[in-house]
């Protein structure tokens, strides 16, 4: 393309943003740690991040290190997870869980409101995540001496409210105006614990957080455009990153199953659909409206403008991977979760979404390494602003 104003100005800000996927996160940060060998002290200041991104969004934020030291910080954070440093794993605490369900489903209601809120108990990560962010009560003290520094000018993570049903994005920056869309809006102000832990509520797993007078769920439910945080932050660069595996045609035609879907099945499928799905369809909007504001004058875009986006994604099923680890599991949850039918899948969604076992996170941030280094030219073009 021959040269525009786009091309010879100073690129925009940088953005980094973390979509969702529980477990398959830790491919996030094998991209990171790619990034950061090239590029130690980058500069990144705009961060945000969804669900299990919003962990990585913002203990980047947080860091009071360079960007390499940030990054292999998360990494060893990641790479010493178990299942039992993200919700319970005990066979008692799961029995009775799901036995207080079974018995509020077949009494009607009659025994009132439910005692339980998930089926699992997210103390243990709340636990984990707080040593490290030094906020076990109130903001997280990193994120506002990097913007003191001058080191970060904003970082947002998404909920959704299952009080009003909106999509809520947190916003902790400098100098940033709030917006609002139809069913999403932004509120400006410290983050803290809770609001990670709401972010990263996966639905009936996890319990729902309650910040102020609502309560708050994952944030990829409701969040039909996961770009327009990094957009109304001032993006003008945005390295997107995907957990979700894009198949070729004669992929995409293969069944994953034979008869009959088994609930894992189907629970993958709406998984895929409410957490992984939107970021494609939201980048291929972009992209469209980059092609439109090419053809205007500059003079003419008014506030629209064109913005550099690149989506990483993995090179492999990160599903049909977890498959290959389900032997890692506990027990008893190996158990529970073979009666949802993952072994009657090749992809088996549901549980690479909850599969915090280290040799399924090691594996997934070595792919994101080498699939970073894969595309590392095109990473180095948005980096330099290039169009």
């Amino acid at each position: 393309m021959s040269p525009t104003s786009e091309t010879v100005q100073a690129p925009g800000p940088l953005a980094l943003v973390m979509g969702g996927g529980g477990a398959r996160a830790a491919y996030q940060v094998g991209f990171l740690r790619a990034l950061a060998h090239r590029h130690p002290r980058l500069k990144v200041p705009i961060i945000t991040g969804v669900s299990a991104g919003a962990i990585n969004a913002v203990h980047l934020a947080a860091h009071p290190g360079s960007f390499a030291e940030a990054v292999e910080d998360l990494a060893e954070l990641w790479l010493s997870l178990t299942m039992d440093r993200v919700f319970e794993v005990d066979p008692r605490h799961l029995t009775l869980n799901t036995l207080r369900w079974g018995l509020q489903l077949i009494s009607g209601g009659l025994l009132g409101r439910p005692r339980i809120q998930s089926l699992m108990d997210t103390t243990p990560l709340r636990d984990f995540l707080a040593g490290p962010l030094e906020a076990r009560h109130g903001p997280i003290p990193g994120i506002q001496a990097n913007l003191d520094a001058g080191r970060l000018r904003a970082v947002a993570i998404s909920t959704s409210s299952y009080t009003t049903g909106r999509s809520i994005t947190w916003v902790q920056g400098a100098g940033i105006q709030p917006w609002a869309r139809p069913q999403r809006r932004a509120m400006l102000g410290p983050l803290t614990l809770d609001h990670i832990m709401a972010s990263t509520a996966l639905p009936l797993f996890f319990p729902a957080v309650q910040i102020g007078e609502e309560w708050y769920g994952d944030g990829g439910i409701r969040l039909s455009a996961p770009l327009s945080p990094a957009v109304h932050l001032g993006a003008g660069r945005i390295l997107a990153l995907s957990t979700r595996f894009e198949p070729t045609a004669r992929e995409a035609a293969l069944p994953f199953t034979r008869g009959y879907p088994p609930p894992a099945q189907v629970i993958g499928s709406l998984l895929n659909a409410v957490f992984l799905d939107l970021l494609d369809q939201d980048a291929w909007r972009v992209e469209k409206i980059n092609r439109l504001l090419r053809k205007i004058p500059p003079e003419e875009r008014h506030e629209l403008r064109i913005i550099d986006l690149l989506t990483l994604r993995p090179s492999r099923d990160l599903a049909q991977l977890a498959g290959d680890f389900e032997a890692e599991l506990p027990p008893f949850f190996r158990y529970l979760i073979r009666g949802l039918g993952t072994r009657e899948t090749e992809s088996p969604d549901v549980l690479s979404f909850l599969l915090f076992e280290p040799g399924y996170l090691a594996r997934l941030v070595e792919m994101g390494e080498r699939d970073a280094n894969a595309r590392i030219g095109e990473i180095e073009t948005v980096l330099n602003g290039g169009s």
